[in-house]
């Protein structure tokens, strides 16, 4: 075979691959749950967070929330995990939802809140959505340990 052969019968391979894995995440999450995965990777990358929670299940995913704080609230999120696709559904959910909330809305976000916004999530990878609101409730305790709105203020009299 040549070359270009090789590559259309390896294209044809990862096609069937990702409908396959497209038609498994919906049957698991729904089509929310599929859109909110494939944006995933598209998010604006947050830089330069005021604070980051990071928490890891005992499954061993890890899931890191980074908040940006403009006074009390969450003015940009991110995240990051090195988890499976449901760990990146529930990270994603999570930092949608505190994005524009203040503070002690954001400590509220729960694992019911996580699934009720994606729609469908599978009861075996519920921990996961418990471990993204977990780690938002990390990222807002580290903004508050790093004195909050006053050391914000600090820090921008001090030329940080």
């Amino acid at each position: 075979m040549d070359a270009r052969n090789d590559q259309d019968a390896l294209d044809m391979i990862l096609d069937v691959f990702e409908r396959e894995q497209a038609a498994d995440l919906v049957a698991q999450f729904g089509e929310k749950g599929l859109a909110i995965w494939r944006e995933a990777p598209n998010r604006p990358r947050l830089t330069e967070p005021t604070a980051v929670g990071t928490v890891k299940g005992s499954c061993g995913d890890t899931i890191a929330i980074a908040i940006e704080v403009a006074g009390e609230t969450i003015a940009r999120t991110d995240f990051d995990t090195d988890g499976c696709a449901a760990s990146q559904i529930a990270a994603a959910t999570a930092a949608a939802l505190a994005r524009g909330k203040n503070l002690d809305d954001a400590v509220d976000i729960d694992e019911a809140a996580i699934v009720s916004a994606v729609g469908r999530f599978p009861d075996d990878h519920r921990h996961c959505a418990y471990l993204a609101a977990a780690a938002v409730r990390e990222a807002v305790h580290r903004w508050m340990i790093a004195g909050g709105v006053l050391g914000q203020m600090e820090r921008k009299t001090q030329g940080e």
